[in-house]
C-alpha cells in the first residue's frame, strides 16, 4: 500500500509542477519580493484544512474563472515549500 501512497504524491507532485489545468492562483510575498503560484483547488482543499478555509469566498476572490488568493507575508521560498509538501506529501529540498 505504502507504495500506491509514493505513487499517488509524486503524481500530485507533477500536477503542481505542470499546471495547465490549474484554478487557482496564489500571490505571495510582498512587492520587493512576489511570486505567482498556480494550484488545483480540490488537491489543496481536500489535503488541507486551512486551504479549504484560504480558499472559500471569504478569504479568497474569483478572477477570470480562478480562485484569486493573496499571502503578503510569507516569502515566496518559504510558501514553494509549503505548497509541494500540502500538495503531495513530497519535498525535495529545504531552503
Amino acid at each position: 500500500m505504502s507504495e500506491f501512497f509514493t505513487s499517488l504524491s509524486k503524481d500530485f507532485s507533477v500536477l503542481l509542477d505542470h499546471s495547465d489545468d490549474y484554478n487557482v492562483i496564489i500571490r505571495v510575498g510582498d512587492e520587493k519580493n512576489e511570486k505567482t503560484f498556480q494550484a488545483h483547488s480540490v488537491i489543496l482543499r481536500a489535503r488541507s484544512p486551512y486551504f479549504k478555509r484560504a480558499l472559500s469566498n471569504d478569504w479568497a476572490r474569483k478572477e477570470d474563472g480562478s480562485t484569486v488568493f493573496t499571502k503578503p507575508n510569507v516569502s515566496p521560498a518559504v510558501f514553494e515549500i509549503i505548497l509541494k509538501f500540502r500538495s503531495s506529501d513530497y519535498v525535495t529540498h529545504i531552503i
